[in-house]
């Protein structure tokens, strides 16, 4: 499958990329990060430009899989969305709960279980032989259905296993052996949140109002753990561009996945994904590259 390239030489996201690279005085180097940005003359909610793909878009190291830490869990949500539409999985109100809580506050245990009803396939006990094939084949469920999809800005993700807070144990532990982690790649994080955004999804409308940030920019005390905000790319953007992203972290990775609004219209989709330790440590690098970004893309400087 041949894998697109950006098609815009020139982006408001290289001078950022440049300039948030430049702050971090060599601590951070570019082959520690991936991005992929488009602009949009319009909201996409209300305006479809068509696939992702198909736009000028900007990217480095776009198409390098990366640890996905807790952007995976889009995905998950997007595939919970397709299964229900197609009739592959039955309803259960305990699916939205989870989803919810999966999305808003990034919960584990909710991704866990979505990732057993999804696939069938639920954490337990250590497998052998032909039992943990046939267990690695189900848990395999979430991932063909992306691979039948066929779409180019797809290729090289890996999208398997649950998220926890330190490991997993039993048969997930077993199955993740031999590099077989979770990877994506900025460009299908940035596809995945076009689609999304622009209604291109079942049940798009459900899945921004999970995205939505307003909860959490607008409030104090918020836990650390679930927070995606600070820290992140959304910290970076004035407080009246409304937001819809999906952040993860993890002690080697930090990422960001964000769609914005302007108040005129105007409009973005922005990925950026580090890696490294001091990556996932940092709190300044993803709001600066954000501040960066607005501020060459909108001609003015973020708050």
């Amino acid at each position: 499958m041949a894998r697109p390239a950006p098609v815009s030489a020139t982006h408001p996201a290289a001078d950022a990329f440049v300039g948030a690279l430049e702050q971090t005085q060599g601590a951070l180097g570019e082959d520690h990060v991936s991005v992929a940005a488009c602009l949009y003359d319009a909201p996409l909610r209300h305006a479809d430009p068509g696939p992702f793909i198909g736009q000028s878009w900007w990217g480095h190291r776009a198409v390098s899989p990366v640890y996905p830490a807790s952007v995976v869990k889009l995905f998950y949500l997007n595939a919970l969305a397709g299964f229900h539409d197609e009739g592959l999985l039955d309803r259960e109100p305990e699916d939205y709960r989870a989803a919810a809580d999966m999305i808003r506050t990034s919960s584990n245990e909710a991704t866990v279980y979505l990732v057993g009803r999804l696939t069938g396939a639920d954490d337990g006990a250590p497998l052998y032989g032909q039992a943990l094939e046939d267990w690695c084949a189900r848990r395999a469920r979430v991932q063909n259905w992306y691979t039948a999809q066929n779409r180019s800005e797809l290729a090289g993700i890996n999208v398997l296993h649950g998220t926890y807070q330190d490991s997993p144990y039993g048969r997930a532990f077993q199955a993740r052996r031999d590099g077989n982690g979770n990877l994506l790649t900025a460009l299908a994080g940035a596809a995945l949140m076009h689609d999304i955004a622009r209604g291109a999804s079942p049940r798009s409308g459900w899945m921004m109002d999970l995205l939505s940030r307003d909860f959490q920019r607008n409030a104090s005390g918020i836990d650390p753990e679930g927070d995606q905000v600070r820290g992140f790319l959304v910290e970076g953007l004035p407080a009246e561009v409304r937001t819809w992203s999906k952040a993860g972290h993890t002690s080697w990775t930090r990422h960001d996945l964000v769609y914005a609004e302007l108040p005129d219209g105007r409009s973005f989709t922005l990925c950026v994904m580090t890696d490294g330790t001091w990556p996932a440590g940092d709190r300044t690098f993803l709001p600066e590259f954000a501040r960066r970004f607005y501020g060459h893309a909108f001609g003015r400087a973020a708050d």
